[in-house]
Parts: structure tokens; sequence; C-alpha cells
């Protein structure tokens, strides 16, 4: 769905389950949610379209008094529950993929944008440890210990808890080999200078982004060997032949699959270990076997 088309099918729909959750109105915002699918809309572009902004949006309005704790605490819930019947559209989880650990910091109990994080990490064929809400920093790091993922994605919406933010980056840095570090949520956005004292690694306005960033920082990590580059570059020829053949541009392939343009022109050049989740996505906009693009990649010139 290009960008155009994708406005125009979350026209109006954004401000009615906007509208549903300020009133508590479970049954109106299942019924928009239908209505997006209906529509053409995909798990993501629901998440990021209608869900993600109608929760910022009630939390500025809880902030500014407008609404009450048992407001922000319903619209919460309702939001929870819509995203609970979407994922059952996705996927079973990958078994074997990279790795992340995603919690909520110590005393931070908003985990929606977190959620949302866990479940386009999934679609992109990560496998996912979602710790939910108010992780103690000593039991995050214990666990991080353990299980030794690729990165370890935290949040935290309120400016109070950045305190907790800090604690836990420093004490996950002196873990040996220390995880990557992608951190996201409210207080992030309305204090972005507080990530020079946490020091953590990348910080991600929404879930798009966050799994833009993840890709990102297991790339810098992890680069593929040598004797790998020419299967990269043969994969990326690959999808800039199929994407030409079907007339698309770099930008319009990136709105149809969800990924970034930069991602795509990088996965053209050879540039990006692609995921398989990505890979998925790629096939599904270009409408061709995922096959069609990793088998016969030696049939490329």
């Amino acid at each position: 769905m290009s960008r155009r088309r994708r406005n125009r099918s979350v026209s109006g729909l954004d401000r009615r389950y906007l509208d549903a959750l300020v009133r508590g109105d479970a049954s109106v915002a299942a019924r928009v949610v239908v209505e997006a699918q209906l529509r053409g809309l995909t798990v993501e572009q629901i998440y990021l379209h209608l869900l993600a902004p109608a929760q910022v949006e009630v939390g500025e309005r809880w902030r500014a008094r407008r609404l009450s704790v048992a407001d922000e605490h319903l619209a919460s819930e309702i939001t929870l529950s819509e995203m609970e019947r979407l994922r059952q559209r996705l996927p079973p989880p990958p078994v074997t993929g990279p790795h992340a650990i995603l919690a909520c910091v110590e005393g931070e109990a908003h985990a929606i944008g977190l959620r949302m994080l866990a479940d386009f990490l999934t679609i992109d064929g990560w496998v996912v440890d979602y710790l939910g809400g108010t992780v103690p920093t000593h039991e995050l790091v214990a666990f991080v210990g353990r299980r030794r993922p690729d990165i370890v994605a935290l949040s935290v919406t309120q400016t109070r808890h950045l305190r907790s933010l800090t604690a836990a980056a420093t004490a996950l840095r002196r873990l040996t080999p220390p995880p990557r570090v992608l951190v996201g949520g409210a207080a992030v956005q309305r204090r972005p200078r507080a990530m020079t004292v946490a020091g953590v690694d990348a910080v991600a306005s929404d879930a798009r982004a966050g799994v833009h960033e993840a890709r990102r920082l297991t790339a810098t990590a992890a680069k593929p060997p040598a004797e790998g580059a020419d299967y990269f570059e043969r994969l990326g020829r690959r999808v800039q032949q199929v994407r030409a053949g079907r007339g698309f541009t770099q930008q319009e392939l990136a709105d149809e699959a969800g990924l970034d343009r930069t991602y795509i022109s990088g996965v053209e050049h050879g540039k990006q270990n692609p995921t398989i989740g990505a890979l998925l996505r790629l096939a599904r906009a270009l409408e061709v076997p995922l096959d069609h693009l990793v088998v016969h990649q030696r049939d490329v010139p």
C-alpha cells in the first residue's frame, strides 16, 4: 500500500479510535480496528497509525489532567485487548534469529509501546523475550547475563523514571560482553539529553524505528563475514531486478513492505544482512515467492 493510499485508508479512523478510547467504549474501538483491516491496513499500520497515536494523545490528556487515571487505564486496556486480537493474525514466533530482551525500567508500568516493539520485532524474525512493565534493575541485569541477547530494549514514559533508565543502562554496560542498549518511550522524547547520560546505543521514536535501530545495532555488532559479501550483493541485485520489473521506486517498495527506503537501498547494494522477516516483507510487497529472492540468487549476473 503506497503512502498516499495508506493515508486515505487511515483517514477518519484515527479520530474515531481516539474518541472511542476517550469515551472508554471498547465495542466502538473494536469496530474501528475491524474497519481498518477491511480497508487493507496491515497489523503494523494499525499499530502505527491508529493505536499508537491515540495512546500518545490519551497520555497527553492525562498529564494535562483532562483525563483521570481511571480513564487512562481503561483506554490502555482497550488498546491492549485490540493488540492481543491483532496478534492472532501474526505468524508464529521464530525459533532462531537475532535475540532481543524488552523491558520497562524499574517503576515504569506503561508498556504498550514496548509491547508494540515486541510484536514488530517478532514479525521481523527476532526471538523476543518480553518482560513487560516495571522490571527491577538487578533482576533485569541477571536475566540478561544468563540469556546473552543481541540487544536490550528499555522503555520509559515518565520522566521521573529516567534515573532507573540510567541505572539499568550503567549496570548492563558492566556485563561481559555488554549488550547493545536501545531505548524508547515518551520520557526519552521529552528529554533527549538524558540519553547522553544513560550512555545507550540508540533511541527509537516508535516501533518501526525501533526495528530499524535494532537491525543497525546488530549489523554494527556482528558484520557478515567477508566470504558472505558476494551472497548479499547477488541478493541485492535480485531484489533490485524484481523491483524494477514491478515498476516500483525504492520508496514505493519501502512503503509496501513497511521498511525504510535507506534499508531497501542497503539491501540492493549488498550492504545489509536482511532478516528472514524483512525478506518475507519484500517478497509479499513484490508479489513473488520468498525463494524467488533467496534461492535463485546464483542466477543473477
